[in-house]
């Protein structure tokens, strides 16, 4: 029968006069595009975008989505309400899984198929990937990297990285002590869309406020398809069909046939491009292939691949204090800070020493989020939240797949690698040389010495800080009612890969 509108629950199909007052959708009667992109997220909308500005004026570029416009702008633009509350009510049901959120086999969450994807729930944070990091990945994609392929995201992404006055101030003191013969110690890289602030956080010359940390590619996506409601469909340039998935691809060698489907409608339409390129997110993009006669052409090598290594990001839980100076400065409760400690890899008997990124925020609830009603704020008194969690690099899990199934919702494996006897047993051996029998509680050890250093530095009413306490009055150290965080579908990659070398 095809995808219908009740085929993922809690999917949004609509279409009404808010999304055609906005932005265009394809309604062209021509078929044939010289590239197709299935997506309109972090990956498809960026590419789209990208492709537009370069070869736009000669070539047609159709991005395909199955999602409807429900925002205009970023979540994170509309109130104060917590994004992870948001983004659960728009979590579309595309898998299941065996198990609960205790179990050591989930992945969290679920995605978002709407116009912009994930990047319309999510703040723009820009890590930077590290030398030492950059070793354990392949030649030619570390090639890329530093070649200048992560400024030019930075550069695309309007980062910024600063937050003013009392984080400055905080990263000197930082940078100041010990911690920084182990780290970079900088303010955190993140998308600012605020473009008459220069990269440093100064104003220039016209300066207004708007919201800080937001990116997303639906805005990207309506700037490139401007507001002509009498623009040629049949032409050049970009082109984006929403409500439309995209039920297979079957490469005719000449030309890739897309077969879609409108959501709203059922009516089925076939598109020709030259190239077709998938950026349905870890979880969509290989259950596309995977029921695609385009599947069956993959080579022998490739075809058990599809699907199988998603991984996610691997961070800790927080652990958190509470603060109100470091090193005679005070903080101010109304302090936002966000600071990332770079690990610099150092290495001792072969392995590295801290074979993590720390990431610190001070108030992170208001680091992001856009403010109308300053005075409908929390009493802002008292000292400042402080918390830090440690992120490690990853490696590719096959046991970790999406089963193949027939059908549109098939179960996942996911092993979450972040449990303690999988960080120390094959991913830390894998990303930062440490051998396999180093066992859990070296691991709790390194973490609590960085978080005391961390800590140490700074001072609630004098005295140095210390982790906050259980309800029994026990702080709350890794290993000790603190370890490590659970998977979530939309951080995950590792499902479309080539064979290694």
């Amino acid at each position: 029968m095809g995808f219908t509108e009740s085929t993922y629950e809690n999917f949004v199909a609509e279409d009404g006069a808010a999304r055609s007052r906005l932005i265009r959708t394809y309604a062209g009667a021509k078929d044939d595009f010289d590239v197709a992109i299935v997506g309109s997220g972090v990956g498809g909308g960026i590419l789209a975008d990208d492709l537009a500005e370069r070869i736009g004026a000669g070539k047609r570029i159709l991005v395909v989505e199955a999602g409807s416009f429900l925002y205009p702008t970023h979540v994170y633009n509309v109130c104060r309400f917590p994004n992870a509350d948001i983004a659960r009510r728009f979590g579309v049901r595309t898998f299941h899984q065996q198990g609960d959120s205790q179990s050591e086999f989930h992945i969290g969450e679920q995605p978002q198929l709407n116009f912009g994807g994930r990047s319309i729930f999510w703040s723009g944070l820009i890590p930077e990937i590290q030398g030492w990091e950059l070793d354990y990945f392949p030649d030619n994609i570390r090639s890329a990297l530093t070649g200048g392929l992560l400024d030019r995201a930075g550069e695309t992404m309007n980062e910024s990285r600063s937050m003013g006055d009392t984080a400055t101030k905080i990263v000197e003191k930082l940078r100041a002590s010990d911690l920084a013969q182990d780290f970079e110690i900088v303010q955190t890289p993140r998308a600012l869309h605020q473009p008459y602030l220069e990269p440093d956080g100064t104003p220039t010359a016209e300066f207004f406020t708007e919201p800080t940390g937001v990116f997303n590619t639906a805005e990207l996506l309506t700037g490139q398809l401007g507001l002509e409601p009498g623009a040629p469909d049949d032409g050049k340039g970009l082109h984006l069909l929403l409500n439309t998935f995209v039920e297979a691809v079957d490469d005719q060698g000449d030309h890739v046939e897309v077969l879609t489907r409108n959501v709203l409608t059922g009516e089925t339409r076939t598109f020709r491009a030259r190239r077709v390129v998938l950026c349905g997110g870890s979880i969509e993009s290989p259950k596309l292939l995977r029921r695609s006669p385009a599947f069956d052409a993959l080579p022998d090598t490739v075809r058990p691949l599809v699907g199988r290594g998603l991984t996610d990001h691997p961070t800790s839980n927080e652990i958190t204090t509470s603060v109100t100076g470091i090193g005679g400065i005070p903080i101010p409760r109304s302090s936002n800070v966000k600071i990332i400690f770079y690990s610099r890899g150092h290495r001792v008997d072969g392995r590295i020493r801290f074979p993590f990124n720390v990431e610190m925020n001070i108030n992170h609830e208001w680091w992001h989020l856009r403010d109308d009603d300053p005075t409908a704020r929390p009493p802002l008194t008292g000292p400042c939240p402080l918390d830090i969690k440690f992120s490690f690099a990853n490696c590719l899990d096959d046991d970790n797949a999406i089963r193949p199934d027939p059908g549109y919702v098939p179960e996942i494996d996911f092993h979450n690698l972040s449990w303690t006897t999988h960080l120390t047993g094959s991913r830390i051996p894998a990303t930062a040389g440490w051998e396999s029998r180093q066992d859990a509680d070296l691991l709790w050890w390194v973490l609590n010495e960085v978080t005391h250093r961390i800590f140490s530095l700074f001072d609630r009413d004098g005295v140095p800080a210390r982790p906050d306490t259980d309800d029994h009055g026990k702080e709350l150290w890794f290993g000790q009612g603190k370890g490590f965080g659970w998977g979530t579908v939309h951080h995950a990659a590792g499902s479309l890969r080539m064979p290694t070398r």
